[in-house]
């Protein structure tokens, strides 16, 4: 694969990096609104649903044209890039999944503050490793140490979330008073926000085999 292609490629990689931060970062702000449990907050929290929607199509846009483009051009070694492409696109899924179930989860006293503080913990970590992932991306160009390095920080604030996953866990099915349904939701909700960091986990392994292949 020439020098030429090659950047193209990388370019293409680096937008869509960015699209998966703005949607984990817009995940968070609508996890915020919801929350707070205002009803004034609906209004807003459809506009940010309707920007993730946005979002995910013009990730999809990336991945389309650099499929189609370059499997034309058939550039060695273009395999590995499609498959990275394909990953880093599945990991907008799970932001979509998340707020779709949030939606069927009353704001009430139930979802008390230690409930909060555990989803906040979970998104804000998870937003890390998709901060991590963008700038590892963008090193990919030209810096084969920043991206095993960050790729090895990936991995550790993914030990983190498993941690702060298992521990809420353990907090829901200890808090005896807590409805069945809501606990269900709730753990439906926070095992999408695991396998989110576990994809970008995965993405950050396929990308130190990239470079070194």
């Amino acid at each position: 694969m020439s020098q030429k292609v090659k950047d193209q490629i990388l370019t293409m990689l680096i937008e869509h990096s960015r699209i998966i931060y703005s949607v984990i970062s817009d995940m968070g702000v609508y996890y915020s609104a919801w929350a707070e449990g205002n009803e004034s907050n609906a209004k807003n929290m459809e506009k940010k649903k309707n920007k993730l929607y946005l979002s995910e199509e013009d990730a999809d846009v990336i991945k389309i044209k650099l499929i189609q483009e370059f499997s034309e051009a058939g550039p060695q070694g273009l395999g590995n890039y499609i498959a990275l492409i394909l990953r880093m696109d599945n990991t907008i899924n799970y932001p979509l999944e998340f707020i779709n179930i949030l939606n069927k989860i009353p704001v009430s006293d139930e979802v008390n503050d230690e409930i909060k503080k555990q989803y906040r913990n979970l998104i804000n970590n998870i937003l890390e490793m998709a901060d991590v992932l963008r700038t590892t991306i963008k090193a990919l160009r030209d810096n084969r140490a920043e991206v095993f390095k960050n790729t090895t920080k990936i991995h550790e604030i993914e030990n983190t979330v498993d941690g702060i996953f298992r521990e809420f866990l353990d907090y829901l099915y200890d808090k005896k008073d807590l409805d069945i349904r809501l606990l269900l939701r709730i753990r439906d909700s926070i095992k999408i926000l695991e396998d989110l960091a576990d994809n970008i986990h995965d993405i950050a392994d396929f990308i130190r085999i990239l470079i070194y292949q």
